[in-house]
């Protein structure tokens, strides 16, 4: 019976007393995209996030080119093979494999064999179809004035259906080399064909990303107006459905123009033409593969790829997607559903009608290009860069392995124990090894891989106490059967870093921000002391609270407050408290203002100081997620700051036998005379202007005259006076 592994609670991790947060954290890899962003060999990855051994994957022949871009199998079994960029067709019996066909073209994108089991190779970029014999022997039967032969179609009565690029045509060609073009369309490239089981030819083009079907009169239907660009590869299924792989979403360019109108043909039969005027199906948002694990964007990214299965009623289902996967080749559909190979990481899915899918291979190459049928249940796999030919078997392999992403600890750490969530079956077994290192990509200098963990409750990580951590998760079968795992997870404890406060923001004299939810029915001021001093400890042992309000709560004007708010953090994630505290201009000693504050705000009431310039200094600690001998602390020093809130003095006026002339003279103790304006008989306030013009000292004369109708008396005259922090002063003059 297979045994159930539970994960060891991290409460066992021991802390090595050094200097470290006093709580470890757990770095946990589970679900599908978790998984995939590691390298993986010879295991399988399932939409489900479950890992296991995946089908065994066998090389098998190696052309020493860059490019595979095809494959075929004859009614015999033996495999045929297009590659580039030399144009050779290769033949595969069993082991052996032989040149069959050098083309005088660059590449061979398409093969096809007749009923007649004669192969016809399509090449590029001079656009022709040869057959070739048993020996290697070729013979032109088509070369049409396009330069790209993207894919080759039989029908059951031996006509061979050609789909090209350049102007975006589909021809058939007899076996005696007559051609006549079937469809024109408004696109470019004509990609892909299909025929259904009823003789209907789907096409797939680029690069407007539109499904065509031809019946058998060869009338056009467009089936589907994608949201890609492409329709890169495309299978029909026994039960009338069309799955479709697609490329390129996101970028495709609007309106199209008309299709081409097609020129006189070589032969007198009948030509469909094709003007796309509307969009017959539109690509709902998609699930399927999870996005990677790391930085999410915040905008979402287009999908490189998604496959696609259009049903015999033309609903548009969209079975798998990814930003980072792109489909190249499909194979099927059978029971088990569609194989599907992409790149650039050489994977190969099988995806299935309910969305569901598994990663079944992963090939040392970076895209799998084509995909064949095999014996047995083995599938033939083709891949680019470099160019070979793989054999997956049906059965599970002996042994896989996934290497985990590094994790970034952000401080040098030392690791806890490390287990696993899955199950065993007898026979079975998982290891786990693991290596550490401080540069962000593994090289010469990280540790070597550990000794392997073989305990199914799991064991302390013995690698050295660094920054980064790489996990090596091996599984091994026996007689087909295999261990399933469905999380991994490993403890960790940071080095305890000092808390940063970046900067403090000195708030406007008088400037306070409201409570948003006040306890009273009066309005109270964001940090301005006004609970009792037990009520003051409970808020700061619960730990850090929110950042001020100040950004959206509503402002108030009190006398004689100073607020002042801050910006701190931990990069341990700690909860803190402050300590504020405050001096004078010319002091060298901190007397204390407030303790253990839990918000980053604090209104000081400056009535019960003298006036004068002062500072205030933030301390923020991270004891509330430390022990006392580890707790560690950062500080900064405001700028400097004026209290003030004694008014000026004031004294006004009249100039003797100068007429409705006034002088007056401002005068304050701690900061500059800002303003001087009058109002006469309670009229508007009009503003005066120093005798010096600027109003940038602490005492300032100022002479002005009134206009006043004579006999209109007697007059009152009001000055109002302010220094730099709003303290004002009034006076008095009569004028008879």
């Amino acid at each position: 019976m297979p045994r159930r592994l539970a994960l060891l609670s991290l409460a066992a991790f021991a802390v090595v007393p050094c200097a470290q947060a006093a709580q470890p954290q757990s770095w946990r890899l589970e679900g599908a995209g978790a998984f995939l962003e590691g390298e993986i060999q010879g295991l399988a990855v399932d939409s489900d996030g479950h890992v296991s051994l995946a089908p065994a994957v066998q090389a098998m022949f190696d052309p020493e080119m860059p490019n595979a871009w095809c494959l075929t199998r004859d009614a015999k079994g033996r495999l045929y093979l297009g590659t580039g960029n030399d144009g050779r067709v290769f033949r595969l019996e069993g082991t052996r494999a032989r040149l069959l066909y050098d083309a005088n073209e660059l590449e061979v994108h398409a093969l096809a064999v007749a009923p007649d089991g004669r192969l016809h190779v399509g090449t590029s970029p001079d656009g022709a179809v040869y057959a070739v014999d048993e020996d290697g022997g070729a013979k032109l039967l088509f070369d049409p004035e396009e330069k790209y032969i993207w894919a080759l179609a039989f029908e059951p009565k031996g006509d061979l259906y050609v789909a090209t690029g350049g102007q975006g045509r589909i021809y058939r060609v007899g076996r005696d080399g007559r051609s006549e073009v079937v469809l024109t369309t408004a696109d470019t490239h004509v990609l892909s064909l299909a025929l259904d089981p009823r003789g209907r030819l789907y096409a797939g083009t680029a690069p407007e990303g539109i499904l065509y079907r031809l019946d058998a009169t060869t009338k056009p239907f467009v089936v589907l107006d994608s949201a890609f660009r492409e329709i890169k590869a495309l299978a029909a299924a026994a039960d009338g459905s069309i799955w479709a792989a697609v490329v390129d979403g996101g970028a495709k360019e609007a309106p199209r123009l008309p299709a081409v109108p097609v020129p006189p043909s070589v032969t007198t039969s009948p030509v469909a033409e094709v003007t796309v005027t509307e969009s017959f199906a539109v690509l709902p948002p998609a699930g399927g593969l999870p996005a990677m694990v790391g930085a999410e964007p915040p905008v979402p990214k287009a999908p490189k790829g998604a496959v696609l299965r259009i049903g015999p009623d033309g609903d548009v289902d969209t079975l798998w997607t990814s930003t980072e996967s792109v489909p190249h080749a499909l194979l099927g559909p059978t029971e088990e559903g569609v194989l599907v190979g992409t790149g650039n990481k050489g994977h190969v899915y099988r995806l299935r009608k309910d969305r569901t899918w598994s990663l079944v291979a992963t090939l040392a190459a970076e895209q799998v290009t084509a995909l064949a049928d095999g014996d047995e249940g083995t599938t033939w796999l083709a891949s680019s860069n470099p160019a070979r030919v793989f054999s997956l078997g049906a059965a599970a392999g002996k042994e896989g392995t996934l290497v985990s992403r590094p994790k970034d600890a952000e401080t040098a750490s030392t690791w806890g124990r490390i287990g696993w969530e899955g199950s065993a079956p007898p026979g079975t077994a998982v290891r786990l090894e693991t290596r550490s290192g401080n540069t962000a990509s593994p090289d010469d200098t990280w540790s070597s891989w550990s000794t392997p963990l073989t305990a199914a409750e799991g064991a302390p990580v013995s690698s050295p106490r660094a920054r980064y951590l790489q996990i090596r998760l091996t599984l091994s079968g026996a007689e087909g059967r295999s261990p399933v795992v469905d999380a991994l997870e490993a403890a960790y404890l940071q080095r305890n870093l000092r808390p940063i406060v970046d900067a403090i923001t000195v708030h406007p004299p008088g400037e306070a921000f409201q409570k948003p939810i006040p306890v009273s029915g009066d309005p109270e001021i964001l940090g301005l002391e006004s609970e009792p001093a037990a009520d003051r400890a409970a808020t700061a042992r619960a730990g850090a609270g929110a950042p001020p309000a100040t950004a959206y709560s509503r402002k108030l004007y009190q006398k004689g407050v100073r607020t002042f708010s801050w910006k701190a953090d931990d990069p341990n994630g700690d909860p803190l408290v402050y300590d504020v505290s405050y001096r004078g201009a010319g002091e060298t000693k901190w007397r204390p203002l407030r303790r253990r504050l839990s918000d980053p705000v604090l209104a000081w009431d400056t009535l019960n100081v003298s006036n004068g310039r002062y500072q205030i200094r933030v301390v923020a600690s991270d004891a509330p997620g430390n022990p006392p001998a580890l707790a560690l602390t950062g500080e900064r020093e405001s700028a400097s700051f004026e209290v003030d809130n004694t008014p000026p003095s004031l004294l006004a006026s009249l100039l003797p036998g100068r007429g409705h002339r006034i002088h007056a003279t401002a005068r304050d103790d701690a900061s500059a005379i800002r303003l001087l304006e009058f109002s006469v008989d309670a009229g508007r306030w009009e503003v005066v202007h120093p005798l010096d013009g600027i109003s940038d000292s602490r005492e300032e004369s100022y002479e002005f005259s009134i206009a006043l109708e004579s006999g209109s008396g007697p007059h009152v005259v009001v000055l109002r006076a302010f220094d730099q922090l709003g303290n004002a002063a009034t006076a008095r003059v009569d004028v008879p």
